[in-house]
């Protein structure tokens, strides 16, 4: 019997790892990316719970400590700049960490170490600038494939499918077809970033501090490099000159919401905000809506199409979307791992179960943070002095506690155990 044949598409976190996974049991992998090569951006990730021994488990502990951001730890500060409470971060190579990770490393950097786990490997291709134009599957057939269109018009068939390509994944729209609605549901808000030239005051510790004012608006900064200051903004409230810049795409329209919004706020905001309005540096400028996938149980998958990462269960800015996308990929390889018989046709309906039971294994978990709660968002996302003051003290207290020293989103994710699939990881 043939290799199984595996298209993924999107190289960010999940994808790669993915092929890395299956790449150990034999199949035949092409992993597909829209960017030209891999992609230099992107900001701060970290891992932290499962994602710590998910690491060790692929082999990469040695590579993400020799590229870690060495952030000392987490500080909020008051609109003066007094630190407020320090957070800092934990050395113990565990699971449970602090605000700052152990595990803080930029995105670029972990994306070429995955990429690197299976270069050379000739079972795997990876193919740039390109992407899925459309796909067909054999409904009718139990050994049918997945007939895929490319960009540039080749035509490929493929056993799987896999749809890694993010919160607005491509692929989720034309898997679940032109009328279903659409499964990001906003929680209203946009996170954003930009670079600005540093100063010697500038602070290498996370640095984050609330503004009082109509809507609730977080203005921080991390450093990553010696040059540039990473300013961070997490705004949480209706913002219509936001929301108009953001839909409209236009970098100058965006800079021009994002800085009228913060200007006078406090702190450094004058500082940073007209480095956003004027400086070249801030020309990365980035931003996205707060929001979640949600998609009704059974439909992470259809057929021999499978979304994981982002475009099965993204929570915007959660802290846990670089831990369950590695995840996420090492679950489904497992599953496909363990129906995969090189002798035996690989049906649909096995294909299908296989999905499934990736889903009902990880959906509980990834989804644990999914809709909130009313209570922690009004206490987390301030407006008035008065509630950042309460805002400051529950830091405290936290401290105090060690509350920051975290291994999951809750109870059930921290004691929550990653599977083991011996038939996969046993192979090299």
């Amino acid at each position: 019997m043939p290799s199984l044949k595996v298209l993924i598409v999107g190289g960010g976190i999940a994808g790669p790892a993915l092929a890395y996974w299956l790449s150990r049991v034999g199949a035949e992998i092409t992993l597909i990316e829209r960017s030209p090569g891999v992609r230099a951006s992107g900001q701060q990730l970290d891992l932290r719970g499962q994602g710590v021994p998910m690491m060790k488990k692929m082999g990469i502990e040695a590579a993400v400590r020799a590229a870690t951001v060495h952030e000392p730890g987490m500080q909020l500060i008051d609109i003066h700049g007094k630190t407020q409470a320090f957070f800092p971060v934990t050395q113990t190579g565990s699971n449970k960490q602090s605000v700052t990770s152990e595990f803080e490393i930029m995105r670029r950097d972990l994306v070429q170490i995955l990429y690197k786990l299976t270069e050379g490997l000739s079972n795997v291709k990876h193919r740039f600038d390109t992407t899925v134009r459309s796909f067909t599957q054999d409904e009718s057939n139990p050994n049918g494939k997945v007939h895929v269109t490319f960009q540039d018009g080749h035509e490929e068939d493929f056993d799987i499918l896999v749809a890694a390509d993010g919160t607005g994944s491509k692929i989720r729209k034309m898997m679940l077809g032109p009328d279903a609605p659409d499964p990001r549901y906003p929680l209203g808000g946009y996170i954003g970033y930009f670079s600005i030239l540093s100063t010697p005051e500038d602070s290498d510790r996370g640095t984050f501090c609330f503004l009082p004012g109509r809507v609730s608006r977080m203005v921080g900064t991390r450093k990553d490099c010696p040059d540039l200051t990473r300013v961070y903004m997490i705004m949480r409230g209706q913002v219509p000159e936001l929301d108009a810049a953001h839909k409209s795409g236009n970098l100058a329209d965006l800079k021009k919401a994002w800085a009228d919004l913060y200007q006078d706020g406090g702190w450094q905001c004058n500082r940073f905000f007209e480095a956003l309005r004027t400086a070249p540096e801030a020309n990365d400028l980035y931003c996205t809506p707060f929001e979640e996938v949600r998609l009704p149980k059974g439909s992470w998958l259809k057929g021999r199409v499978v979304l994981i990462g982002d475009a099965a269960h993204s929570a915007t800015a959660s802290g846990y979307g670089t831990t369950w996308g590695l995840i996420g990929a090492f679950i489904l390889a497992g599953e496909i791992a363990n129906v995969y018989e090189k002798d035996s046709p690989l049906t649909t309906e096995v294909v299908t179960q296989a999905a499934r039971n990736y889903e009902e294994k990880f959906r509980p978990v990834a989804t644990a943070g999914h809709g909130g709660s009313q209570l922690f968002e009004s206490i987390a996302a301030p407006r008035s002095r008065f509630g950042i003051w309460i805002l400051h003290m529950f830091a405290k207290i936290a401290l105090y506690f060690k509350l920051d020293m975290m291994e999951g989103l809750d109870s059930k994710t921290a004691k929550w155990p990653l599977p083991d699939y011996p038939k996969m990881e046993g192979q090299q």
